[in-house]
């Protein structure tokens, strides 16, 4: 192994064995604050755009991970204040120890998103702000560091048009992965980077979490791009579940929801989770509290393994074990396959909720039990006994 290796190894373990101490006590998976602050401040000063921003009050902890979230509205309406669901997960996320803030962003009237052009151009604007808040934190931590951010830990994402615009700056790398029209409007705006404000620090970001969202082109996620967690209704015509175009077909630009993005993450290796709402249409989370708590569970879960077990370096760590499932889809059982000695494994459902647990493995093998399970998706966290390899999440379906 060389030393460039061996170090990045080292570094690597060394941040899961912090990880690991900063999520002991249920953080991050539980509400552990009662009390939160929350603050509003101007991110973009050329356009006077504000967020809000929730902290868990009296915490102690020097980097935390961060959520930023932006609010649906078609972009023509709406703000940082309006959107439940937004609200509801900055509120929830900064109780269980995340900072977590919902922005506002540059909007247009709903004539205007009925004209192509005009509706590239206002998103990309808002891609603009969404790059800006997140230089916000990363300038804050450079500088004041009022907000005490991890910024290895910093997560984009939002609500419908607020999931659409994020899921844009989370895919798209650069220009010339562009369209001629996206480019364009990207230079009629600043460039790829955007002319919202705090320039010079870097809009990197660890995973995205997609609620109703979509992307213009599926072929934006490709090999080793980042996490995201995700969910809409099948019936969904706000965004097209498939590819389609929005607002009922009004809007004609192309957009690409859950059901066409599911086989491009499944193509390329892509960590994800994903909830589909069989039957429903746009954001049914924003009025049914049990369809609520289940994105809320999911997302829970998905953003702890991020930030607590390192499941998003799997793919960059070569010596990582490579899990085999099999069958899959599974019946009355699944076989676990391991090159290396498994500690333990943990299964949870769509909504988060653990069904299984078994501890103590200490084989290469292990056969669940998946007849008491009801017919569904189903993620296998599997721990190994050499605490050297960070946790491996693998999904199986239930037939």
């Amino acid at each position: 192994m060389s030393k460039r290796h061996f170090l990045f190894l080292c570094l690597f373990v060394l941040f899961t064995v912090n990880a690991r101490a900063q999520c002991m006590g249920g953080r991050y998976l539980n509400e552990i604050f009662p009390t939160i602050t929350l603050d509003s401040v101007i991110y973009s000063t050329p356009y006077n755009l504000k967020m809000d921003i929730y902290q868990p009050a009296g915490d102690t902890l020097s980097a935390r991970p961060l959520i930023i979230l932006a609010h649906e509205g078609s972009f023509v309406g709406g703000d940082r204040e309006s959107d439940s669901t937004v609200h509801s997960l900055c509120v929830n996320f900064a109780e269980r120890g995340y900072v977590t803030a919902s922005i506002d962003y540059r909007l247009t009237d709903y004539f205007s998103i009925l004209d192509s052009a005009l509706a590239v151009n206002e998103v990309i604007q808002a891609i603009s702000d969404g790059k800006a808040a997140i230089r916000y934190f990363m300038q804050d931590r450079a500088t004041a560091n009022n907000y005490k951010i991890d910024t290895n830990n910093i997560f984009i994402g939002g609500n419908s048009a607020g999931a659409v615009l994020y899921m844009h700056v989370g895919y798209l790398d650069s220009l010339g992965e562009c369209p001629p029209n996206i480019a364009n409007a990207m230079n009629a705006n600043g460039g790829f980077e955007g002319n919202s404000g705090n320039p010079g620090y870097t809009t990197r970001s660890k995973a995205i979490i997609n609620l109703a969202g979509g992307l213009n082109e599926t072929s934006f996620a490709g090999p080793g791009d980042k996490p995201s967690v995700n969910a809409q209704g099948t019936e969904d015509d706000i965004v097209p579940y498939n590819c389609g175009y929005p607002l009922g077909g009004l809007v004609l630009v192309n957009l690409c929801g859950l059901g066409a993005l599911e086989p491009v993450y499944d193509t390329n290796d892509i960590y994800h989770m994903s909830h589909v709402f069989v039957g429903d249409s746009h954001v049914p989370w924003d009025t049914d509290p049990a369809k609520f708590y289940t994105v809320d569970s999911m997302v829970t879960i998905f953003l702890y393994d991020l930030v607590c077990t390192g499941v998003a370096g799997v793919n960059e760590v070569v010596t990582n074990p490579e899990i085999s499932l099999f069958p899959n889809p599974a019946g009355e059982a699944v076989n676990i396959q391991s090159p290396q000695a498994m500690s333990s494994i943990v299964v949870y459902d769509e909504t988060g909720r653990t069904i299984l647990q078994v501890n103590k493995i200490n084989r290469e093998s292990y056969e669940a039990n998946t007849s008491h399970f009801g017919k569904g998706v189903y993620f296998i966290r599997v721990s190994f006994c050499d605490a050297a390899n960070a946790p491996v999440v693998k999904r199986v379906v239930v037939e």
